[in-house]
């Protein structure tokens, strides 16, 4: 009796381990930098290699569900190195994709009166610099701009493994601190820019000051919905193998958002070129 008793203990304590390593198996979630539209090194063929190497359960794709019938296929095509690759993974293998960008990110943008009164005020300093019109400081603030702009763009000419890297992280933040602090500084030290203004759709104006610091603003907005969003796929889709598909400019906001909550959520972020 004793004996058959200690068998069933140990029967349970067997299954409940069992049951433990199945149920704790942790989420991959590759956050995949991209460059949208195909250049040299990097095409959707680049990345339908990349995503048939990863073999991902579920890809997360930087739209919203305007993108997607009720079923999450796409209701539209267009030229770029995710849609082109995503959609012929899809027709070779078995895999989820779901949508993870701002709701209406671009119509917001517009309203708000973001957009375009960002690039315009863009353009104008842009020429006040070209005219020679800045001051020593902020001549030299925007020169730097321009050259860690160059910098980071340089990467997406070097293929995948040079985008998704650490390094290139750190200069994508130093660029966009650039693009939406330090030249929203320059602008409010410059009346024209306040006393500039954009017609949005709804009659109202706005003035490239306040237009800009709306997209300054938004630029966090957006990064903190889509790691929410990434977030909540990670724990619906527990256990599974997730590519997130990004711009590889938002890559260091969404590493910075998404790996604290690892442990938490049970998860761990790699590269793809640490998968095995």
């Amino acid at each position: 009796m004793i004996i058959t008793n200690m068998k069933k203990i140990f029967s349970l304590i067997f299954i409940g381990f069992y049951f433990y390593s199945c149920t704790s198996e942790k989420t991959e979630l590759v956050l995949l930098g991209t460059v949208h539209q195909p250049i040299e090194n990097f095409t959707p063929d680049s990345l339908y290699n990349i995503l048939v190497d990863l073999k991902p359960d579920l890809i997360l794709f930087e739209v919203d569900s305007s993108f997607f019938t009720d079923n999450f296929e796409f209701n539209r095509t267009w030229d770029s190195n995710e849609n082109i690759a995503t959609i012929k993974y899809m027709e070779s293998f078995d895999v989820e994709v779901r949508p993870y960008e701002f709701t209406g990110r671009n119509a917001y943008r517009i309203n708000i009166g973001a957009r375009p009164t960002d690039s315009k005020a863009t353009q104008l300093l842009d020429s006040l610099y070209k005219n020679k019109l800045l001051d020593t400081l902020n001549n030299r603030i925007y020169k730097e701009y321009l050259a860690i702009n160059d910098s980071l763009n340089s990467f997406a000419y070097s293929g995948a493994r040079a985008f998704n890297d650490i390094n290139t992280d750190k200069v994508a933040e130093i660029r966009q601190r650039y693009q939406y602090k330090e030249l929203l500084k320059i602008m409010n030290e410059y009346p024209v820019f306040s006393n500039t203004f954009h017609v949005k759709n709804d009659g109202d104006s706005i003035s490239y000051a306040d237009g800009y610091k709306k997209a300054s603003e938004f630029w966090d907005l957006r990064n903190r919905i889509m790691s929410k969003n990434i977030l909540h796929f990670v724990e619906e889709f527990n256990g599974s193998r997730i590519v997130v598909l990004n711009g590889y400019f938002h890559r260091y906001y969404l590493n910075s958002l998404i790996k604290p909550k690892q442990d938490s959520l049970n998860f761990v972020v790699k590269e793809f070129y640490e998968i095995e």
